[in-house]
């Protein structure tokens, strides 16, 4: 698989004591992705076990905020499941909105906005603060709020790596 890893996690809440990961997706550098989903609450730790074996294959995760939710939201989950987070924490780790805040002059560095400003296209689906309440809608048994959950994601993941290649110039000496 891809030494270059993209990462996004969905959740139930914001902080990981709190909630659990109900979806988590993967991106190779080539845009060929993986999504693991939690249909219930159950089965969070069988998604964080896929999770791990899938990014085991991997040197480095990219995230977009990662380094303040992604990263610290999973190793919360898996030190709470006693599943060891060091494989994930040894990985070199690129935070994409990190590197948009100290080597670009933007009015503004959220995600959508550097989609704007590099003319990348979102699909306009739920936002990730719409995920704690599809999962409700999701844990009663509707398709449609995983799906919107799982598109989310996805999207996310696609935007992340359009981001990726276009700051890629910047990037060669963390990536060498």
């Amino acid at each position: 698989m891809s030494r270059i890893v993209f990462l996004d996690l969905e959740t139930s809440s914001l902080e990981a004591d709190g909630g659990i990961i109900v979806g988590a997706g993967v991106m190779s550098e080539a845009g060929e992705s993986e999504y693991f989903e939690a249909k219930k609450t159950s089965h969070e730790k069988p998604l964080l076990s896929e999770l791990l074996k899938r990014l085991e294959s991997s040197e480095v995760i990219v995230t977009w905020s990662g380094r303040g939710f992604d990263i610290p939201f999973l190793t919360t989950r898996l030190l709470k499941h006693s599943m060891d987070p060091r494989p994930v924490l040894g990985m070199v780790h690129l935070d994409l909105n990190e590197v948009v805040k100290s080597r670009l002059r933007l009015t503004f560095t959220y995600l959508d906005h550097v989609c704007d400003f590099f003319g990348i296209r979102r699909e306009k689906g739920p936002m990730g603060l719409e995920v704690p309440s599809l999962f409700v809608k999701a844990l009663e048994g509707d398709e449609a709020a995983l799906r919107s959950i799982r598109d989310h994601c996805l999207d996310d993941l696609r935007v992340t790596r359009e981001v990726f290649l276009r700051l890629r110039p910047l990037l060669e000496g963390q990536l060498a």
